[in-house]
This record gives C-alpha cells, structure tokens and sequence, in this order.
C-alpha cells in the first residue's frame, strides 16, 4: 500500500507543477483573446481561428506520438544509464519527430489551398494562411516532451507554458494599442509556437546530453535501426491519438465552412472554456503514464489497477462539481472575452464542458489499456467514432446551427468513453483471474504484461 502511496505523491506533486502553469496560462489567454476580439472584431478573429486551426490540423494528421515510445522502450534504459539503447531509442523517436514535421508543413499547405478555395478567401487571407502554414512543424515536440515526462522534469513546463502565455499577451496588447490588422496578430501566435518548440528542445537536449553524452545530429546515422514492436507500438498509438486530437480543429473548420468565420469563433472559444475548466485535472494524463509504466516493469498489476481506478473516482467527483459551477459562470466568461452577446451561450458551453468531461474521465483509462496491451480496442473505437463525428458535425451544424455541433461533440465523446470502460472491465477480469490461479497455485496463463509484450514482438 505504501508504494501505492508513494505513486499517488508523484503524480499529485507533478501535476500540481503542471497546474500552476495551466493557470498562468489560462489567465493569460482570457487576456489575449478578449483584447484581439476587441482589435480585430468577431469576424477577423474568426479568420485568425480558422487559420490556427487549418495549421494545427497539418500538425496533427501528421505528428507521431514519440513521447510515448521513448517511455515505454526507454524508461528502464534511463534509470539504469543504459547509454546505448537510450541513445537507440531516443534517435528513433527524433528521426520519427523530423518526418513528421516535414510532412506537417505538407500537410498545412494542402489543407490552406483547398479550405481557402471552398470558403472563397481573398488572395491576401489565403497568402496570410499560407505563411502561417510554415510554423505547422514546429507545433509539437514529442521526444522532447517524452525525455521531460521521464526525467520527472516537470517544473520545466510551467517555465514554458507561463513564459510563452506571457510574450504572447504583451504582443496582444501592443498590437491592440497600436490598431495592428490580422497578419500581425497571426506574427504573435507563431512567435509563440517557435518559443515553445526552441525551449522544450533546449531543455530536453541537455538533459541528455548529461545522461548520455546524447549529440542530436547523431541520432540521423543509423535510419534502419527500430527495436522489436517500437515502430507497430508507435503507429498505433499515433492513430489513436491524432483522431482523437484532429477532432477539435476539423470541427471548428467544419463550423466555419458551414456557418461562416463569426460562428465559428463562437464555437472555438465555448470549447475552449469548457476545456479551460477542466484543464488542470487533464493535467495527471502526462504524469500518470510514465507512472503506469514503471509498475507495468515491475509487473505491479494490481497495484496499476488499484491507482487507476482511485483517480477515476477523484475525477467522477470533480467532473460533478464542474459541472455545476459552469451554468452559472460559462456565459459570463464568454461576455467577458468577446465582448458580446450571443444567445444560448450557456447552453453551449454546458455541452462542450459534458463533452469535456467525458474526455476527462478518459485520462485515467486510456494510459492503462496501451499498457495493457489493449490498443487495438482504442485505435478501432477512435476509426470509427471519427468517421462518424465528422459528418455528423456538418450536417447537424447546418441543420440545429451551434446547437447540433455541440451535440455531435459531446456523443463522440461519450462514445470513446464507453469504449475505455468495456477495456477497462475487461483488464480487470484478467487482474481476478490471475490472482485465483495464483492463489489456488494453478499454472496460470501468461501475465497482461506478457501478452503485451508478445503482442509488441510479433507486431515488430
């Protein structure tokens, strides 16, 4: 019980690092959003969403989730300086990093051309677009997030997250004092990606380079070499992860496209509440799986099924308060950051924060399926809710206005939810079973641990 114990210290303590820059941040953008409605207006703001969000989208189809990779077949290697194999894994992770950001700013260019062509931009919006799509690379930094989440360098991210939410307020606030157009507002917001991307690789380098001796260029000699099960285990986690981040930027494209640049600044910035709302209890998702995976080595099981299940109640009760505050307050945050009345405003945000939620009840559950071999569970539910979330947003937009794309947003949700829960029952059954042989001194079948090795090995 004590290391239970001990588990639950380390994650609270991190996430309680991670939160105070969350908050920083959080203020930080009710400033920046409000000042650049008031300088652009609704419409011009929209404008500036939808070309975030059209580069934001290159950037997710395309990242790979490396993080992930460097902790589940780095870990052990850190912690027992095993220089060689965390140098492997660490350049497999970089080199995975450099193509997808390669094909990020692919990506973004496409989806500029085609999304400007449908929703007839002018040629200065769609060259604005266009420019704003070089940054698309530079939006995600896996491996170096993964060496930060391994290390438990976790004070590191308020750093940056506060420092990045900061110059980007002051350049709001310039720029709204001195009556700047869109294009230098769309300057700011990629100032602040290219920060963000220059500090986190800096921190994570040196940090290496320490452990390991760790030279970046070098991780580009050796193209072929991939560990048994790293590259099936990244892909499908990857798949996992991009459909499940791609909803959010496709849905407010989606919006525009069908009611136009206003509405979807409306969209952008109710789900952008509800998940503000949310956002420090999301926060135990990066400190809780380098945790599971350590007891995964230690083949800890029930103590994993134990911690994982105390954080699904703590974030059940949560989720019931949240959701009692936010009629009250979510309309008058949104007046306050737009500065304007919208009808219904309440409603929509009481939907998104559902849709939220259930996103939040995720957090505990999805980290202990991928380490319970259960990946092909999540990877199978995600194809199918997004191929059916997608149109479904469109048509009930176009059909209930804001309303439908509400809706459409929180049964996705609620979809993916139900799928972790059927997971998670299903690893518990697996947990009591193991522990009745073991008892009864049966020779059992193999361990989760052991299938999902396996499962990795053939995979490779």
């Amino acid at each position: 019980m004590s290391g239970n114990s001990s588990v639950f210290r380390s994650i609270f303590r991190n996430v309680s690092l991670l939160t105070v820059g969350r908050i920083l941040s959080a203020l930080c953008s009710f400033v920046h959003t409000a000042f650049a409605v008031r300088a652009l207006g609704l419409a011009d703001f929209g404008l500036l969403i939808l070309i975030h969000s059209l580069a934001m989208t290159g950037s997710t189809l395309s990242r790979l989730q490396t993080w992930q990779t460097l902790i589940r077949f780095g870990s052990d290697a850190f912690f027992n300086k095993d220089a060689d194999r965390l140098n492997r894994v660490t350049s497999f992770c970089v080199r995975l990093d450099t193509m997808s950001a390669g094909a990020a700013f692919v990506f973004s260019l496409v989806a500029v051309q085609i999304y400007a062509g449908i929703a007839h931009w002018t040629p200065h919006t769609r060259l604005l677009a266009t420019l704003y799509a070089c940054v698309a690379p530079f939006m995600y930094t896996g491996w170096a997030q993964g060496v930060l989440r391994m290390a438990s360098r976790f004070h590191y991210v308020p750093i940056t997250e506060g420092l990045t939410a900061l110059g980007k307020m002051i350049g709001v606030l310039l720029a709204y004092a001195l009556h700047l157009s869109l294009g230098w507002f769309l300057l700011i917001w990629a100032a602040s990606i290219l920060f963000d991307h220059a500090f986190y690789s800096r921190v994570a380098l040196s940090i290496l380079k320490k452990r390991i001796g760790f030279r970046y260029l070098h991780a580009f000699r050796n193209w072929q070499w991939a560990g048994d099960g790293m590259w099936s285990f990244t892909r499908a986690v990857s798949a996992n992860q991009t459909l499940g981040n791609a909803s959010a930027p496709i849905a407010t494209l989606l919006v525009g496209k069908g009611l136009g640049a206003a509405e979807a600044a409306v969209f952008r910035v109710c789900r952008q509440i509800a998940s503000g709302i949310v956002t420090p209890a999301q926060l135990i998702s990066p400190v809780l799986y380098p945790e599971l995976v350590k007891m995964r080595d230690r083949q800890d099981w029930d103590g994993l099924k134990k911690v994982t299940l105390r954080i699904f109640a703590i974030l059940t009760a949560l989720s019931a308060l949240l959701l009692f505050l936010t009629g009250t307050v979510g309309s008058k945050i949104f007046r306050y950051m737009l500065d304007v009345h919208v009808s219904h405003t309440s409603f929509y945000i009481t939907i998104m924060l559902l849709a939220a939620i259930f996103s939040l009840l995720i957090v505990p559950l999805e980290p202990l399926l991928i380490v319970a071999g259960h990946l092909k569970l999540l990877v199978r539910s995600r194809i199918l809710v997004t191929l059916l979330y997608f149109p479904a947003v469109y048509f009930l937009t176009l059909r209930f206005h804001l309303t439908g794309a509400c809706l459409a947003t929180a049964a996705a949700s609620i979809a993916i939810f139900l799928t972790c829960l059927v997971g998670t029952r299903r690893f518990a059954r697996k947990v009591r079973v193991l522990k009745k042989q073991a008892a009864s001194g049966q020779p059992g079948a193999d361990s989760p641990s052991d299938k999902a090795k396996a499962t990795d090995k053939d995979r490779g």
